[in-house]
């Protein structure tokens, strides 16, 4: 699967069979929009937990202990 991280585009298997298709399809939206674009073995788009943001600052940058 083929996905954008900045809006809802995305391609997979089902919608788009040939890989090279979906990588060419990926390609071009980058180009068109400037957005990251990410890829999964998944058929499905990964989903992102709903926390906030401070939790996950919180976790990766080193405690001053």
């Amino acid at each position: 699967m083929k996905y954008c991280l900045d809006c809802d585009w995305h391609l997979n298997a089902a919608t788009e069979p040939s890989q090279h298709a979906r990588s060419q399809a990926a390609i071009n939206h980058y180009v068109e929009t400037g957005h990251t674009i990410d890829s999964s073995e998944s058929i499905v788009r990964p989903a992102t937990p709903n926390l906030a943001g401070e939790l996950f600052v919180r976790d990766l940058v080193p405690s001053s202990d």
